[in-house]
């Protein structure tokens, strides 16, 4: 593939053929119902009689091509009323554009009339649609409202016996993607990244560490992002096959909320509560909204009870004008999963990770509510944090109502 290239709806515009006079392709990428994506490309050229004539192409985006099928309308005359069905309409052969930049490619056809024949062409763009920029990523298909969204799953020994550890990383806002692998403990070597059973690259792993890091648009030192990984199962690799795997816990698919805030509960109207199930109401004398612009955040540490003397952890709450997140970290604790408590109730537990000799994990919650982050319909100010290890209280604390 050319430089990772991936068919995005940036594709969409004119196509000038540069080698023949005044013919081109009118190329559309476009989201269907069930959000699957594909092409319809205008061919416009011209006919025995040297009059104008078009041909319509329909078809689907496999990496940095489009594999469409080819139809002709016959026998319809200027401004003649519709009609039902598509009688008028047949497939005459297949055509496959294949783009080696955001700015060129090459057609192939190939059709069963005699006067049309098989062959190929170059393309160039000729216009693209205002204001967009084109990088050949998977993030020129993102949403313009996307909000900020992070994920991370664990890795863990997919044979009996196995070490090692890992953890993969998903990001994105707005026109941004990033994914990443990194593991330890894993024997000195060159090992192969699998998503959903396709091979994606090749990293080293020396004094037992290696990682691989994508990125649409391109960026120095990482891979092109040409392929989704949410929604699929991670494997890592070697010569005997899986060593690392993800299992069944993949990246949430999401929809880089193209339909906006999910799940929205909080409204910041000045002087009333709001949101969050009533969690924010006032009645404690705590801030329930802030104006356009401004912010309020309460950070504090979380004290050790003793249980694992070198845990180490923070809380924080921020809010704006249009939305509020609370998160929880620990640090240097065993791996694990550590059950999060707030006034007394689970709300999530926290996954901790071993990474580069350290141990970190984070919980985070928001609302409205976007992929990658927890839905906060609760109120952490003035409750009790606790961070369990099992039944054992190993971090706590009294949240502060407002900022200290």
């Amino acid at each position: 593939m050319a430089d990772g290239l991936v068919v995005t709806r940036h594709f969409t515009g004119l196509w000038d053929q540069v080698d023949q006079e005044s013919q081109g392709i009118a190329l559309q990428v476009a989201e269907q119902r069930d959000d699957s994506r594909r092409s319809v490309a205008y061919w416009y050229t011209y006919g025995e009689d040297r009059k104008t004539a078009w041909l319509i192409g329909i078809g689907n985006l496999i990496d940095n091509r489009i594999e469409l099928e080819l139809y002709d309308s016959t026998d319809v005359g200027f401004m003649q009323p519709a009609a039902p069905g598509n009688d008028s309409v047949h497939g005459v052969g297949s055509m496959t554009i294949t783009f080696d930049s955001c700015r060129s490619g090459t057609v192939a056809f190939a059709t069963d009339r005699a006067e049309i024949g098989s062959g190929s062409f170059r393309i160039e763009r000729l216009a693209d649609i205002m204001n967009t920029h084109c990088s050949g990523g998977m993030s020129d298909d993102m949403y313009a409202d996307s909000m900020f969204g992070q994920q991370r799953i664990g890795l863990t020994p997919a044979r009996e016996g196995g070490s090692g550890g890992g953890h993969a990383r998903y990001e994105d806002y707005p026109g941004h993607m990033e994914f990443e692998v990194a593991v330890e403990g894993l024997p000195d070597g060159h090992y192969g990244l699998y998503v959903g059973m396709q091979h994606r690259g090749n990293f080293p792993v020396q004094n037992g560490r290696g990682e691989m890091s994508f990125a649409s648009p391109a960026e120095d030192g990482k891979m092109m992002l040409n392929f989704d990984p949410r929604g699929l199962p991670l494997d890592i690799h070697d010569a005997q096959g899986v060593a690392l795997s993800s299992f069944n816990t993949m990246f949430d698919p999401g929809h880089s909320s193209r339909d906006g805030d999910m799940g929205h509960h909080y409204a910041c109207t000045a002087g009333h509560g709001g949101g969050m199930g009533g969690g924010m109401g006032g009645g404690m004398g705590m801030m329930d909204c802030v104006a356009d612009g401004d912010s309020a955040a309460i950070e504090v540490s979380l004290d050790n009870t003793g249980v694992l003397s070198n845990a180490r952890g923070e809380a924080r709450w921020d809010m704006n004008a249009h939305r509020v997140e609370f998160s929880v970290e620990i640090e240097d604790l065993p791996a694990g999963a550590y059950p999060l408590r707030v006034g007394g109730q689970e709300v999530g537990v926290i996954n901790a990770f071993a990474m580069h000799g350290e141990v970190y994990g984070r919980i985070h919650f928001r609302d409205p509510e976007v992929y990658g982050r927890e839905h906060l319909d609760f109120e952490p100010r003035g409750q009790k944090l606790e961070v369990l290890q099992g039944s054992a209280i190993v971090l706590q604390l009294d949240f502060p109502e407002q900022s200290q």
